[in-house]
């Protein structure tokens, strides 16, 4: 029989992991704050060598208010499932929402439009993240 005390999960490191998300979520914020530009160009070149399709970059920065806001919601959803963890699985199916409907238009991008691999890569880390919070939301009391 297993022991039980192998199942349960110091409250801590629950609440540790949602803040350690949370400040990722603001440090993509940031990123795009400071170059919006830098994560297509870095993924982009270190693709290059391997000749598969390139990112361009958007003439416009409409996406721009997007690639802001998306990250901010969810530091703010991971912010809010640690300081109230009898809500915590409410804030996460919110965020596996955002993730996997992101996940999905990049698999979609990749697939349909062209397979440069900034939406595989995004796909994946997006994918990532949802079972990530499928993990975590299993060791919630």
């Amino acid at each position: 029989m297993p022991n039980l005390q192998s199942k349960i999960v110091n409250p801590k490191v629950v609440r540790w992991s949602f803040e350690l998300m949370a400040m990722i979520y603001v440090a993509v914020m940031v990123l795009f704050l400071v170059n919006p530009d830098w994560p297509i160009l870095f993924v982009n070149k270190a693709f290059a060598r391997y000749d598969w399709p390139m990112v361009f970059f958007p003439t416009e920065k409409f996406w721009f208010s997007l690639a802001i806001s998306v990250p901010g919601t969810r530091a703010f959803l991971a912010f809010s499932a640690r300081q109230r963890p009898a809500d915590a699985r409410l804030y996460v199916k919110v965020l596996q929402i955002s993730l996997l409907l992101t996940a999905a238009l990049f698999a979609w991008q990749f697939v349909f439009h062209k397979h440069a691999p900034l939406y595989a890569l995004g796909c994946l880390i997006e994918f990532m993240q949802v079972v990530f919070f499928l993990i975590l939301c299993q060791k919630l009391p």
